[in-house]
C-alpha cells in the first residue's frame, strides 16, 4: 500500500515537472535580464487562469484524436456557441446558470451535427470538419445580426471566469472527464478503439455510437470553454478559416500532455501541458519577445519536445553506444 501512494506521488511529480521546469528557467531568464513582474502572485494567477480554457479546449480536442479523429472545429463551436448562447441569456434576462445551460445546450448541438454529417458520409474528419468550420463560420455571421457578444459587460454573468468560480469549474471538469474515460464503458470503449479499431469492433464495440458519444462529450466541454471565453473577451463572427486558431492554440498542450499522460493520466497530463506552455508564452511575453517570434519559438519547441519524446529510446541508443565507444578508446 505505502509503496503504491509513493508510486503515485513520483508519477505525479514527473507529470508536472515539465511545467516546473519551463517556469524556473523562463524566472532565471528574467531575472538574469533584468526584467521584473514574472515571480509575482499576479503572473502565477495569469499562467493558471489562461491554462483553464487551454485545458478544456485541449481535452476536446484530445477526445475525438485518441481515435485518430483531427477536428478544425472546436475553435467555431466555442465562437458560435458563445455568441448562442450569451445573447439568449441577456435576451431572457437570466443568470450565470441559464447561461451555461444555453450555451452548453448550443454547443452539443452543433458538435452532434458534425459527428452525424461524419457518420452519414464517411470520409475523414480532416475534410468533414474543414467544411464544418466553414459553414459554422458564416452562420457566426448571420446569427444575431453578425453583432458577436460582449458578455463581459454584464458582471453579474462572467462569475465563471473569475475566481473562485474559474478553478472550481476546471476541477469539476477534469475530475468529471478523468472519472469518464477510467470508469465508464464509453472510456473503455474509445481505449479499445483507439488500441486496435478491427479487434473492438470485433469484439462487439458499437463504434458510431462511441463516436456520437464522443461528439457529445466534446460539446459539453467546448460549451463550458465557450462560457469562459465569452466572459473574457469580444467574441466577434470568424471568417476564413480564423476561428481555427483557437483549436491551434490548445495543441501544444494536448500533444504534450499526450506524452506526460503516461506518467499519471490524460487529464492531469493536458494540465500540466497547459500550465507549461502558458508559462512559456507568458515569459515572452515579459521578455518582450514579439507576437511573431513566440509564434515560431513555440513552433519550434513543440517540434523538438515531439522529435525527442517520439525518438528518446534511439537517441538514449545513440549516446550509450557512443559513451561506450569512448571507453574502448580510452583502454
Amino acid at each position: 500500500m505505502q509503496v503504491s501512494v509513493m508510486r503515485k506521488i513520483t508519477n505525479l511529480l514527473k507529470t508536472f515537472l515539465f511545467p516546473i521546469a519551463i517556469y524556473l528557467l523562463i524566472l532565471i531568464v528574467t531575472m538574469l535580464m533584468s526584467k521584473g513582474g514574472y515571480a509575482s502572485a499576479g503572473a502565477f494567477d495569469r499562467i493558471i487562469r489562461g491554462s483553464v480554457l487551454t485545458t478544456i479546449t485541449a481535452y476536446a480536442i484530445a477526445l475525438p484524436l485518441s481515435g485518430a479523429r483531427w477536428d478544425f472545429a472546436p475553435g467555431i463551436i466555442i465562437i458560435l456557441s458563445g455568441i448562442v448562447g450569451s445573447n439568449l441569456a441577456i435576451q431572457w434576462g437570466g443568470g450565470p446558470i441559464l447561461l451555461l445551460m444555453l450555451t452548453i445546450v448550443a454547443a452539443v448541438v452543433f458538435s452532434l451535427l458534425e459527428g452525424l454529417l461524419y457518420l452519414w458520409i464517411r470520409v475523414p474528419t480532416i475534410i468533414v470538419s474543414l467544411g464544418v468550420v466553414m459553414m459554422y463560420e458564416a452562420l457566426s455571421g448571420i446569427v444575431f445580426g453578425g453583432s458577436g457578444t460582449q458578455l463581459f459587460m454584464y458582471p453579474d454573468l462572467t462569475i465563471f471566469a473569475r475566481t473562485p468560480w474559474v478553478y472550481i469549474v476546471l476541477a469539476v471538469i477534469m475530475v468529471l472527464f478523468h472519472f469518464l474515460l477510467a470508469y465508464t464503458k464509453f472510456g473503455y470503449d474509445t481505449r479499445s478503439l483507439s488500441a486496435n479499431p478491427r479487434l473492438a469492433i470485433n469484439m462487439g464495440v458499437n463504434e458510431k455510437k462511441n463516436i456520437l458519444l464522443t461528439y457529445l462529450v466534446v460539446g459539453v466541454l467546448l460549451g463550458v470553454a465557450a462560457v469562459i471565453n465569452a466572459s473574457t473577451v469580444l467574441v466577434t463572427p470568424a471568417s476564413n478559416l480564423s476561428s481555427t486558431s483557437l483549436m491551434f492554440s490548445s495543441m501544444g498542450p494536448v500533444l504534450v500532455g499526450l506524452y506526460l499522460a503516461r506518467f499519471s493520466n490524460l487529464p492531469l497530463g493536458i494540465f500540466a501541458g497547459a500550465l507549461g506552455m502558458n508559462a512559456l508564452s507568458y515569459g515572452m511575453v515579459v521578455l518582450g519577445v514579439n507576437s511573431s517570434l513566440q509564434t515560431v519559438i513555440i513552433g519550434v519547441f513543440i517540434v523538438g519536445f515531439m522529435g525527442y519524446t517520439s525518438n528518446q529510446d534511439a537517441i538514449r541508443a545513440y549516446f550509450y553506444r557512443r559513451s561506450k565507444g569512448g571507453s574502448r578508446a580510452q583502454v
